[in-house]
């Protein structure tokens, strides 16, 4: 099963989203949260503690990784042709944080400045995760 929450802004959906996870989990889904809002603030609902989560790198940022897997070099995807498909199987259990309840959260990141480029890799890694 896979659930997507969406909706305007200051709904409450990170909240929602954090409570169905937990209880999925609590109830023995296997839940792989994906936290794609630029805010970043999925584990904070899930109630991991703040230390761990300054200590988790998202995926928009491992450039290596995100090369890697696409091909590409992130921010320099201008005309260029990229993987769609990228192996993703491993990303949740190597990047990914262990939450309250057994939750297991992946950040997927912001674009920290402008002219960062385009985030379309990235982005493919999250579009293969969700398949």
């Amino acid at each position: 099963m896979k659930v997507a929450v969406a909706g305007k802004g200051g709904v409450g959906k990170t909240f929602v989203s954090g409570t169905l996870a937990r209880l999925f989990s609590r109830d023995g889904v296997r839940v792989t949260a994906i936290d794609a809002d630029p805010a970043m603030n999925l584990g904070r609902a899930l109630g991991i503690p703040s230390e761990s989560m300054r200590n988790l790198i998202p995926i928009a940022e491992r450039k290596d990784l995100i090369k890697e897997r696409t091909g590409v070099e992130p921010g320099e995807t201008w005309g260029a042709v990229f993987k769609l498909t990228p192996y993703v199987g491993d990303l949740a259990e190597k990047y990914g944080i262990e939450g309250p309840d057994g939750v297991r959260l992946l950040v997927m990141g912001t674009v920290r400045t402008a002219g960062g480029g385009c985030m379309c890799p990235a982005n493919a890694l999250l579009t293969a995760l969700l398949r």
